[in-house]
């Protein structure tokens, strides 16, 4: 059951969630000992026909389409990232599950240009400017299990956080911040509106990565296509985001959270190039329980996997440990075979791909190809550049994107 949904897209959005539940539970991995874990899915939704309006939601009547689906709930220490880009840094479900609508959309572009014109997608179309965009009638949604972490979920954690430590995250011995400054996990409860770092348990090794409130406040900026994506793609924005494990007595405080977590502590930004906008999604709960939550299993410990499953992968699903593919032993890490299909060298080689570019660019690093999207990273500067709304954004470092599509570090002048 959808809750609190006054959704204008003609789509329902509760036999969306069973789908999507319903293709994690077809794979044969489930986390071991009764461990705990977030699902997240993108999938995208087409208005019905009249005759369509009492049909069941699925893939064949061309009303809904999966497009990935991922869990977890980890992400690398800084000290562990690798300079290869053969490593997923982040494996938190909702950036896994970008990552993996990252990939079926350059896919579905790959489909569309090798096809011969056989091949006619339904859900994306070519504009005028040579990039992909969504048709007119398709709209983008994010499915989440639980409460995005960072700013989303501030006063929900508080709230069922017994009183001590309540009082202790909320205490004043936190140092005062700037403003735009990130806090350190769930450091200050009370402060609320602020850029957060993963994780959000004090005693985990700190990392580079921002909280999933934030990436998906800056998807709403930006698109979830990303600097590699808007080589080939008009920004793609998110039109609702359907949350699981919300109370109803904790609905309207939560909506409210997450109204402020993903685009209004944006403000207005000025300047933004051509098509790109402060995007604001509805926001939704369902009551429709997942299966390895937390509060279904009552378990205090979370899993160390993730999985990751695109609805054109070529398997049918990866499973990942500490960003890299389980069962790949070091020594065999950098074999193309031995790669997660969503780390950023194997995405880096799709684009190539796409573009048609082969062999002939092998010299480019990584960090050169996103930077050649000039107007994502002109949107980007007007939303995280000194002085900006996420100017606290705390960046990786082009240490970490200085490889070529074979995965060797280029000697960057």
């Amino acid at each position: 059951m959808l809750l609190n949904s006054d959704h204008d897209h003609d789509v329902d959005l509760s036999a969306a969630i069973l789908t999507i539940h319903k293709q994690y539970n077809s794979f044969s991995y489930k986390p071991q000992h009764s461990q705990w874990t977030i699902l997240a899915s993108f999938f995208l939704s087409r208005r019905r026909r009249p005759s369509q309006k009492d049909a069941t939601i699925s893939d064949d009547d061309n009303t809904l389409k999966v497009i990935s689906l991922a869990t977890g709930t980890k992400c690398l220490p800084a000290s562990k990232l690798s300079p290869r880009g053969e490593s997923v840094h982040d494996s938190h479900a909702e950036v896994l599950a970008r990552r993996g609508a990252l990939r079926w959309f350059l896919e579905e572009i790959i489909h569309v240009r090798t096809s011969d014109g056989s091949y006619s997608s339904r859900w994306i179309v070519e504009g005028q400017d040579g990039k992909y965009k969504m048709k007119e009638d398709v709209h983008l949604h994010l499915y989440v299990s639980t409460l995005p972490c960072g700013d989303a979920s501030m006063r929900f954690l508080a709230s069922i956080q017994d009183e001590g430590m309540a009082a202790l995250k909320s205490t004043s011995t936190f140092p005062v911040l700037d403003p735009s400054a990130a806090s350190r996990g769930r450091d200050d409860y009370s402060r609320l509106g602020v850029l957060r770092t993963k994780p959000g348990r004090a005693d985990s090794p700190p990392t580079l990565c921002m909280s999933c409130s934030d990436k998906i406040a800056r998807w709403n900026v930006l698109g979830i296509q990303g600097a590699l994506g808007a080589q080939f793609l008009s920004p793609i924005y998110i039109d609702a985001v359907i949350i699981g494990e919300v109370p109803v007595d904790m609905q309207d405080v939560v909506r409210e959270d997450c109204e402020r977590a993903f685009w209004a502590r944006l403000g207005e930004i000025e300047g933004l190039p051509e098509g790109y906008s402060i995007h604001r999604p509805q926001v939704h709960f369902t009551d429709i329980p997942f299966v390895h939550s937390r509060s279904a299993l009552k378990s205090s410990s979370s899993c160390n996997e993730s999985i990751c499953w695109t609805s054109q992968s070529s398997s049918s699903f990866e499973v990942l440990i500490n960003g890299l593919k389980r069962g790949v032993s070091p020594k065999h890490r950098y074999r193309e075979q031995s790669r997660p299909r969503l780390c950023r060298l194997a995405l880096m080689k799709l684009c190539t791909e796409v573009s048609g570019m082969g062999n002939t660019h092998q010299a480019e690093a990584y960090s050169q190809l996103k930077l050649s999207s000039k107007e994502y990273q002109d949107a980007k500067e007007k939303l995280s550049g000194n002085g900006r709304p996420f100017g606290g954004w705390i960046k990786t470092g082009m240490q970490w994107q200085a490889f070529n599509v074979d995965g060797e570090v280029l000697q960057m002048t």
